[in-house]
């Protein structure tokens, strides 16, 4: 095979190695995508579709549903309607819902093709629209890498395969959030970007421009920076001298800068209002000591500081306001702007740093960890090709907030000092360095963007789903990272692999607990540790290790009922003697409550809001719904996770709001999920033990 040829088929090939992977991620054993978190809805009143079984199916992936259609029983005339827009629902422009129109179309031809009612819609025609998105992406990158030396192609190759390819990326295929198109166009806004960089041409810079234009609107979150890019993008015409490719250039830029302009006029209100009234409520004023002195800032009454806390989608009964009336969208919704709220976080920078070190925390999974990818068990996690995923939870300093200020503080001081050099030595600097320079502002001026925006658009509401973007931008600066590495000597490439092992091995340092024996069970001394000292001289003490591993209940996320209860206050405690017994304190436990079952609750006004990471997930706890119940032998509260680490997966004794067959665990890498009351998991007893 002769150079040429080479270069043009194996780019091919390993293109094609990235479509089988990704449609085997998806579709080999069980079908896998994400769960609705009520995302959907609007994006599927928007276009027509509907639930089966008129549910939303939260927490299980769903792979069919309905389409509307004027006419289902002509196949051209069913093709005309699936391409129609609901107008009656209010909605915004967004080439998201381009691709959900051709998946449709897909859907009705393969309809008519195979028998089947011309109204089924299966999401796998729209995840293989993104495979294939993502697959021409991968062959134009493996093609201007074609040139490279072997080594460079095969870690080309290998990091895309192995990072992004992974299942917390693709599993967003099969959903109808908007950040599978976020994904695949960011992924064709490199490879084309790499284009230009090595043969500029005007239809590249189009194609270039109508990547960020699809960018742009497969989140409306992402029209800031993308208008950002889109004027830096402008730099291209630095490429080439001559006027036609300049003006190509500049008008096909401008364009997309018009279009994403326009994008953001069709945002609807009552998105900006839902979006403000979080970064307000659920962001500037969560667990803030003054918030009516904030609100006063905003030019806000401050009556409403007893929404404080609260979000945008909470159910009526919880608000002590009417938040729906025309006195609060007066004194509220038409008196603070997203400008707003980023000056005021510019005059408070404490504040400020410690909602993004917030934010940095929740950037741990690529996937958010709320939503489920089975279709048949509630909040199962896959493991198919999910290496990544899992090796990116190991390296905390991904997510270690100090790392990742201290690195991007770093670099933008060195790319300040670049850009200064290049502005003063401009007329010997080439014209492919100048278009690295600028590239490399736009990554790092899209990271700080991508970091911020989040908290000052939405606060801390669904954080682990917004830090998606951040998330795959810091994924990217690290396979660059790794490149830069594999270009260095041999005996340097050990060195650094070496540091970096070191460094990552620093973050699971930790100070072995005193171990103490106290009762028996199966046979053996118990080994527990001491996770809280009391005021009166007793101790909380936690089991070392899980004593067994069961199932919460097999119906119910009740703790007074629960099976598991039983099995600790009486079971696990049969080999213990009489006098141990005595030693052990009998608690009025505070034990949250669902929101289905705020009935009973004795203290308390709202739900407990979810969130995963051990410094949060405590957080709003002690004003939540709860109520007392006396036990011998509980399980981990959320107020001792921070003491006793992970090491296994366990039961923490914390419901999930939202329903009442899911509770809380702690995973074993340290973050606290939620799965169903029937799942198998460790048991860590929790007593507290008389040591006077």
């Amino acid at each position: 095979m002769n150079g040429t040829l080479r270069r043009r088929v194996i780019p091919f090939i390993q293109a094609l190695v990235v479509f089988i992977v990704s449609f085997s991620v998806l579709y080999s054993g069980d079908n896998v995508g994400l769960s609705d978190n009520g995302d959907f809805r609007r994006v599927l009143l928007s276009n027509n579709i509907e639930y089966i079984d008129n549910t939303d199916s939260s927490y299980l992936f769903n792979q069919f549903y309905t389409m509307k259609l004027e006419n289902d029983s002509n196949v051209f005339t069913a093709m005309a309607s699936a391409w129609q827009t609901n107008e009656e629902e209010e909605i915004y422009s967004s080439p998201h819902f381009l691709i959900i129109k051709i998946s449709k179309e897909l859907n009705v031809i393969a309809n008519a093709v195979t028998g089947k009612p011309l109204t089924d819609y299966n999401i796998a025609y729209m995840a293989f629209l993104y495979i294939l998105m993502l697959s021409f992406a991968a062959w134009v990158i493996f093609t201007f890498f074609a040139d490279s030396k072997i080594k460079i192609q095969i870690a080309v190759f290998v990091l895309f395969i192995f990072m992004f390819c992974d299942a917390g990326y693709l599993l967003y295929f099969n959903s109808f959030y908007g950040e599978p198109l976020q994904y695949t166009a960011l992924m064709m806004l490199i490879a084309f970007g790499l284009l230009i960089y090595k043969r500029p041409s005007v239809p590249k810079a189009i194609c270039f421009f109508i990547a960020l234009y699809f960018f742009a609107g497969s989140k409306l979150a992402n029209i800031p920076y993308s208008l950002l890019a889109a004027v830096l993008g402008l730099f291209i015409t630095i490429m080439r001298k001559d006027k036609l490719f300049k003006a190509g250039v500049l008008i096909s830029g401008l364009v997309c800068i018009a279009s994403i302009a326009g994008l953001y006029s069709s945002i609807p209100d009552w998105m900006n209002k839902d979006t403000t009234y979080q970064a307000v409520f659920f962001g500037m004023l969560k667990e803030s000591e003054d918030p009516q002195s904030y609100l006063k800032e905003l030019g806000v009454p401050e009556e409403y500081s007893v929404l404080a806390n609260t979000n945008a989608y909470m159910e009526s009964d919880e608000y002590p306001i009417d938040i729906a009336s025309d006195k609060f969208n007066a004194d509220f919704y038409e008196q603070v702007s997203k400008t707003d709220i980023a000056v005021f976080y510019l005059r408070h920078p404490v504040k400020l740093i410690k909602e993004l070190t917030r934010a940095i925390e929740n950037s741990a999974y690529i996937r958010p960890p709320a939503l489920g990818n089975s279709a048949d068990e509630p909040m199962e996690m896959t493991d198919k090709f999910s290496l990544w995923s899992d090796i990116r939870v190991k390296l905390r300093f991904l997510y270690e907030p100090w790392v990742i200020f201290l690195a991007f503080i770093v670099i933008t001081v060195y790319l300040i000092f670049i850009n200064i050099f290049y502005i003063y030595n401009h007329k010997i600097e080439t014209p492919e360095r100048r278009y690295m320079i600028c590239s490399l502002d736009v990554l790092m001026l899209g990271l700080w963007v991508n970091l911020v925006l989040p908290i000052v658009c939405n606060g801390e509401a669904d954080l682990a789903k917004h830090m998606f973007l951040f998330t795959n931008c810091i994924d990217i600066l690290f396979a660059v990272c790794v490149m830069g590495w594999l270009l260095l000597p041999v005996k340097k490439l050990i060195t650094v692999f070496a540091c970096s092992a070191v460094f990552t091995g620093l973050f699971y340092v930790r100070v072995p607990s005193k171990a103490i024996e106290f009762g028996r069970f199966n046979g053996e001394p118990v080994q527990w540790e001491i996770a809280k000292r009391c005021e009166d001289g007793s101790l909380i003490l936690v089991t070392k290790d899980p004593v067994g591993y069961m199932p919460f209940d097999e119906e119910s996320n009740s703790w007074e009922e629960s099976d598991l209860r039983d099995w600790l206050n009486h079971d696990f405690l049969k080999e213990f003697t009489i006098g141990e017994l005595n030693d052990i304190v009998r608690v009025r436990n505070s034990v949250i409550l669902p929101y289905s079952q705020r009935e009973k609750a004795e203290t308390g006004d709202h739900s407990h809001y979810w969130n995963f990471t051990v410094d949060m997930v405590g957080n709003l706890s002690g004003t939540a719904y709860r109520y007392s119940v006396d036990d011998i032998v509980t399980i981990p509260t959320l107020d001792i996770l921070k003491n006793i680490g992970a090491g296994s997966d366990y039961w923490v004794l914390c419901p999930y709001t939202s329903n009442d067959h899911m509770v809380r665990f702690m995973n074993d890498d340290g973050f606290v999920l939620h799965t169903d009351v029937k799942k198998e998991l460790g048991v860590r007893a929790v007593i507290r033990y008389d040591a006077r």
